[in-house]
């Protein structure tokens, strides 16, 4: 295996196409196959399914480019090192987005007193997103709430949320401040998709008080559920950092399901093999900082 076989997979895995990739390296068709063949050989296991006559990368395939991005990544690193050159390497981060609304701008702030030289590439996306960056090795580490185990990965625990069952505080919903699973069946709920952190932790509750729900509204989006709920249209649920100021400034009243409690854990999860250095090791204090001090503040 070499940096050229290398160089040529990652191009096909980019256009999935022999025909535009040997385009695009001005490289004969046949040239590009054998290549992938050859690779394939020294490695001992096929990287792409074959279906159709078209290319689709298998998963030893999806996992074989994150480690060659990261490969290549460091490569062209080395290749370009300098004695200044190590600060100025980006520092690629996903961050769910209830965490990078309680987190960001301390950590950020934080992080760029010490290293002022060193570039951050910040995707700020829900939890799916961010998770398909991190598959995907765009990104070094992820700040994300909940996280599906894969072996690939190291994952660290940042922080816990409560979650809020909300309504407007004018609404017809705003009387019951308790609910039982009567209550559950025929009040209407706004809910994320499922897949969703917030939708799987709700779906998990009312599955043991055997209560399944259909929401009357479900979106991907939270500000749609927010904005849903403002108007009256029943009832979300919210994790605690984006429920407290709604709550504070009586727009929205929590309401409680009787003896039962829902949360969230938080994640720091990172490439498993990929060597971290001391940027990795502060950003993340930083996090871990700035959610203590979230902690503390709303006890």
């Amino acid at each position: 295996m070499n940096i050229r076989q290398l160089e040529i997979f990652l191009a096909v895995c980019e256009t999935m196409s022999v025909t535009e990739t040997s385009k695009r390296l001005y490289l004969s068709q046949p040239a590009i196959s054998k290549t992938i063949r050859e690779l394939e050989t020294d490695i001992g296991i096929l990287l792409f399914d074959r279906i159709n006559g078209k290319l689709h990368l298998n998963e030893a395939g999806k996992i074989f480019r994150i480690k060659a991005d990261q490969l290549m990544e460091d490569f062209e690193a080395l290749k370009n090192f300098d004695s200044h050159s190590s600060g100025k390497i980006p520092l690629r981060l996903g961050i769910s987005l209830t965490i990078a609304m309680n987190s960001l701008p301390y950590a950020v702030e934080q992080f760029k007193i010490k290293y002022p030289e060193t570039p951050l590439k910040i995707y700020s996306e829900n939890v799916q997103q961010v998770q398909q960056r991190l598959l995907n090795g765009e990104i070094d580490i992820a700040f994300i709430e909940g996280f599906e185990s894969n072996q690939g990965f190291n994952t660290e625990i940042l922080s816990e949320y409560s979650l809020f069952l909300v309504c407007s505080s004018h609404s017809k919903f705003a009387g019951k401040e308790k609910i039982n699973r009567d209550d559950l069946l025929s009040l209407p709920f706004l809910l994320r998709e499922k897949g969703s952190t917030l939708r799987d932790c709700f779906d998990e509750l009312t599955h043991e008080l055997k209560a399944d729900i259909s929401p009357v509204l479900e979106s991907i989006n939270t500000e749609v559920l927010i904005k849903a709920a403002q108007a009256g249209m029943g009832i979300t649920v919210l994790p605690e950092p984006l429920a407290i100021q709604y709550l504070n400034d009586g727009i929205f009243k929590r309401l409680y399901i009787d003896g039962c409690k829902m949360s969230t854990v938080n994640y720091v999860i990172t490439l498993k093999g990929k060597n971290g250095n001391k940027r990795y090791t502060d950003i993340i204090n930083y996090f871990k900082k700035a959610e203590e001090q979230y902690a503390n503040f709303i006890k």
